[in-house]
């Protein structure tokens, strides 16, 4: 298992950090935020993956301290993201870095230049249930871009965390401030929540790609 503290301490000399404070300070966050990675055991994921991208370094370095630590080669073409061990249309539960990690998946980094994804905020997780079929099925792998965690008018397929629970739907913005919730899936009835109600829903991020098993 990996040790909060000492993934903590790779991140601050790859960012010649020397203090919780300036590390924290790097990543945006809160003064304490470094602190409270280390006192609840949290392996911060994202901020881990975003330094393997900016900085080339090997994501199996910083998460293990094994192994080269830059990238080289073959590996210096790939992008390394979490796929979580969790589903979206009938689970319970928020998208957070303490949801387990079911594995990691390499991707091209020019295949996702050619399918216009650029995201440094990505991670997959899987489908569950009937009500995105034919679109998306039960069992599908989903690429989720949270930095894409804004909907416009134009709409598209997201993940979102609506009364605490994990759904896969179509969201769109109306011009009246509502915003619209629907199935692919006619057989599943589709909703619409006020702009005052809107604290209800949080989105974790855009569906960008998905795959299944053939």
């Amino acid at each position: 298992m990996n040790n909060s503290i000492e993934v903590i301490g790779r991140l601050k000399s790859i960012h010649n950090a020397t203090t919780d404070k300036q590390l924290s300070e790097i990543f945006g966050l809160s003064k304490t935020g470094v602190f409270h990675w280390k006192n609840r055991d949290v392996i911060p994921y994202k901020e881990v993956c975003m330094t393997a991208l900016e900085k080339g370094i090997s994501l199996e370095w910083l998460l293990t301290g094994k192994g080269d630590k830059m990238e080289t080669g073959s590996t210096a073409q790939q992008l390394t993201i979490p796929h979580y061990a969790i589903q979206a249309s009938a689970g319970g539960g928020a998208l957070v870095e303490a949801e387990p990690i079911e594995q990691h998946l390499s991707l091209s980094r020019e295949w996702l230049k050619r399918e216009g994804i650029s995201s440094k905020d990505l991670i997959g997780i899987y489908a569950k249930g009937d009500s995105m079929e034919p679109t998306i099925n039960s069992g599908d792998s989903l690429l989720i871009d949270r930095e894409k965690n804004i909907v416009g008018s134009e709409g598209g397929i997201y993940v979102i965390n609506f009364e605490g629970e994990l759904f896969v739907k179509r969201v769109q913005k109306l011009l009246d401030g509502r915003v619209a919730v629907t199935s692919d899936n006619k057989n599943h009835l589709s909703i619409e929540i006020s702009k005052h109600d809107l604290e209800r829903l949080k989105i974790i991020g855009r569906v960008v790609w998905f795959g299944r098993k053939l």
